[in-house]
Formats: structure tokens, C-alpha cells, sequence
């Protein structure tokens, strides 16, 4: 089938194929650990017969399915005979095996939430876990609005708790580029490092040595100003290539315009909110002029563009659109998963594994992307297996902050009826 005509419902059964396979596997683990008297565990040969009969008996699935299974299965009793060889010398035995079906009795529990994550009719979907997590992620890194100061000011609000979030998110670390002769300028691409970099030598000339001119919208006002060129001429070259932004749109990203072909300012609704939030405070000259005076962060620019791109979300690159809905699928899943797991869960490891997360977070991306939801193009995310494994490598470093926000969820997931 086509990925343009997907629908909630193809899409749906393939997120659940492999959670509805996983969950079994585990309780029939659970049940076969809790009716082991305790003494056989200290022999983990037993353990090794009980998965081999247990994989004779399953062997009804299509091969994908039967080759994951073995997969998973083996991984779990890999754990368990890792974690009685680790203890067995330190902790009475019986006390290791109520560990293993605690964590295996987590571990349902949170697979359970997965695969009720959302309603298959899309009935009553503001009471899912999925939209109620979607928008509760949303409203921090990616708000929605009527207009750019209604999202930079919500933006703002969480920047203090998570603003390396709201930075992660806009800047893909896989740097992917589609070959196309023709660039679409109307598409918003995430900030590549180089991009950031300007951003940062904006920031600093504001600071330091800005020029003054008038503000066109407003008489006796006096805006700040820097020669386009102080920036932009070292990477002229570079950002002429088809895959890279005009000069033009990266300003209009960051809240500013080109005045008179030659100094780059910041646009009216720009000087509105950055006055607003002491980012621009007002002196007044000698002359009865208001010199508007710059007191920029690199936060100030990035939450613009942030703001900018949630704004127009129907118009961000393929790149950002994977990137965006990878992220929230990664913070939902690791939010139920926190809530339901203790830290010192044997099995944390098999769920973030990265044979797990491709078998998952795609279809969840994709999930995510529906108009109840965050609204983004769903045809433009990947189904290539080595863009997933590329897209999905920043799991194993993902940043403090984002362990923050995981903690947050997981909070929040406890209000979810």
C-alpha cells in the first residue's frame, strides 16, 4: 500500500504487531519463573532448556514476527540468568526470584499502557495516552498558537526548566540532506551546525557593536542594526548550495529582515515581543530619539525560530518532520516506561534496545503526525531501515535535559485515566 493513502487504521496494526508479541513472551516468562521452585534457578542450564521447549512451541508466526520473538525471548532469558549469576553469591536465591517477577510484572504493566496507548475508532481520543502525552509534550518544546508572540511567550514560560529540550529539538543530529536540484524555500529546514553558528555571531555583533537606525513602523524610534555582510560573507559560499538557506530566509527564521539591501534588523512583531521580554530595552538620546538597546541570548533567536516552525509546521523539511516526530514518540514511550519500570529493572534494557525501538517508535512517529495530534505531513517520515537506525542512534546519548523532561512525563502520566 502506498504510504499517501495510510490511515490511522493501517497504521495502527503495525505499531501493535510487535508490543501484542512482546507482552506474552513475558508474562509466559513471569508464569513459568513463578512456578520454578527457586533452588533450579541456580542452575541456568534449566533456563536454557525452558526457552528452547518455549520456542518449539511458538513457531505459528509469519518469519519477521517468529525471527523477533526468538529475538526478544532470548534476550529475556539472557537477563534473567545475567542478573542470578550477578546476585546469587550476594542474595538468597528465593529473594532473586521475587526481583525477576516484580520486574517482569513492571514490564507488562507498561506494555499493557503501550498497546492501549490510544483507541483503534479514534473515539474519545482526548482521554488516550497518546494525545493526552502528545499534547502535554507539545505545549512544551513545540507550542501551538495563534500567532508568533501567542507561541513565543508559551515557549518562554518553559525555557527556564527545558530549554536544551527546546534546542534539541531543532537541530537533527543526523544531518540527512534530500539530493533536489530545485530547493523549496517555503520548506523549514532544522538548524544545522553551521546555521547555529550564525546565529551565535548575530547574537554576539548585537551585543557588542550594533549600528542604530530608524525604525520604519515607528517614528522617533531608533532600532538596532548589523552590516548582513559582518555575517554572512564567510559562509557566502557555502550557503549557496541548493541544500542550504538563503540569507533572506534565515533571518525571516530568526525574526529579522534586510533593510536597505544592506543592514539585517529585527522585523515590528520581532521589536514587540523582544521589548516585552527585555530583550530590547528602551534609552532615550539626547535628541528625544528611543534607541532601542539589544540584550540578546542565542535563546532569544533559537526560540524564535522554534516559534517560527511551529507556526507554520505544514512547511517543515522531510528532515525535520522525522526528527520532530522521533523525538516525541521517544519522549512518550520513555515517559510510560519511567512511570512503570523502577529504575532498577533488569528489563529497562530490552526496551531500549535498538531492535525494539525500530520495531515501535516508527509507527508511532507516524501515529503522532495525525491532525489531532501535532498535525505534521506523515508522508514525508522515512521507512528506510538505515535512516531509522541513523535517526534512532542519538537514543544511547540522548542529553540531561531530556532525561528532565522523561521525569516529567512520567509524572504526568499518573494523572491519565
Amino acid at each position: 500500500m502506498s504510504s499517501r493513502r495510510e490511515k490511522w487504521t493501517d497504521i495502527l496494526p503495525r505499531y501493535m504487531t510487535f508490543i501484542s508479541h512482546m507482552r506474552p513472551i513475558l508474562r509466559e516468562t513471569r508464569r513459568i519463573i513463578m512456578n520454578l521452585d527457586a533452588d533450579l534457578l541456580l542452575d541456568t542450564e534449566v533456563l536454557d532448556k525452558i526457552r528452547q521447549e518455549e520456542e518449539k512451541r511458538n513457531i505459528r508466526k509469519v518469519r519477521a514476527l517468529s525471527e523477533f520473538s526468538a529475538m526478544y525471548r532470548s534476550n529475556v532469558y539472557e537477563i534473567i540468568k545475567d542478573f542470578i549469576i550477578k546476585y546469587r553469591d550476594k542474595i538468597p536465591i528465593i529473594d532473586i526470584k521475587d526481583y525477576i517477577v516484580d520486574f517482569l510484572h513492571e514490564s507488562i504493566d507498561a506494555l499493557s499502557i503501550l498497546q492501549n496507548i490510544t483507541n483503534p475508532d479514534e473515539r474519545n481520543l482526548e482521554n488516550t495516552y497518546l494525545y493526552r502525552l502528545a499534547k502535554f509534550i507539545e505545549e512544551i518544546i513545540f507550542s501551538r498558537g495563534n500567532n508568533i508572540k501567542h507561541i513565543y511567550e508559551k515557549l518562554l514560560d518553559h525555557t527556564p526548566k527545558f530549554y536544551e529540550c527546546q534546542r534539541h529539538l531543532l537541530m537533527p543530529h543526523t544531518y540527512y540532506r534530500e539530493k533536489i536540484e530545485n530547493p523549496d524555500f517555503f520548506m523549514i529546514p532544522g538548524i544545522s551546525p553551521k546555521v547555529y553558528q550564525i546565529i551565535n555571531n548575530i547574537t554576539s555583533l548585537y551585543n557588542l557593536d550594533p549600528n542604530f537606525g530608524n525604525f520604519p513602523e515607528k517614528d522617533n524610534y531608533e532600532i538596532p542594526m548589523i552590516i548582513t555582510n559582518e555575517v554572512f560573507l564567510p559562509y557566502i559560499d557555502s550557503i549557496a548550495n541548493a541544500e542550504e538557506e538563503a540569507i533572506e530566509n534565515i533571518a525571516e527564521r530568526i525574526g529579522f529582515r534586510i533593510l536597505d539591501g544592506i543592514f539585517l534588523a529585527p522585523q515590528k512583531n520581532t521589536v514587540e515581543i523582544f521589548l516585552k521580554h527585555n530583550f530590547l530595552r528602551e534609552n532615550k538620546q539626547s535628541d528625544g530619539t528611543i534607541r532601542l538597546i539589544p540584550q540578546f541570548s542565542n535563546e532569544t533567536l533559537i526560540l524564535y525560530y522554534l516559534a517560527f516552525a511551529s507556526l507554520r509546521r505544514g512547511f517543515l523539511s522531510k528532515e525535520l518532520i522525522n526528527w520532530i516526530s522521533m523525538n516525541f514518540a521517544f519522549l512518550a514511550y520513555m515517559g510510560i516506561l519511567k512511570w512503570k519500570l523502577s529504575d532498577e529493572n533488569i528489563f529497562y534494557a530490552i526496551f531500549k534496545d535498538l531492535q525494539t525501538n525500530e520495531k515501535v517508535l516508527p509507527y508511532l512517529m507516524k501515529l503522532i503526525c495525525f491532525p489531532n495530534y501535532l498535525g505534521l505531513d506523515k508522508m514525508k517520515i522515512r521507512d528506510s531501515v538505515q535512516y531509522r537506525k541513523e535517526i534512532f542512534n542519538f537514543i544511547g546519548s540522548q542529553i540531561d535535559n531530556l532525561k528532565d523532561f522523561i521525569e516529567e512525563i512520567a509524572i504526568y502520566c499518573k494523572t491519565i485515566r
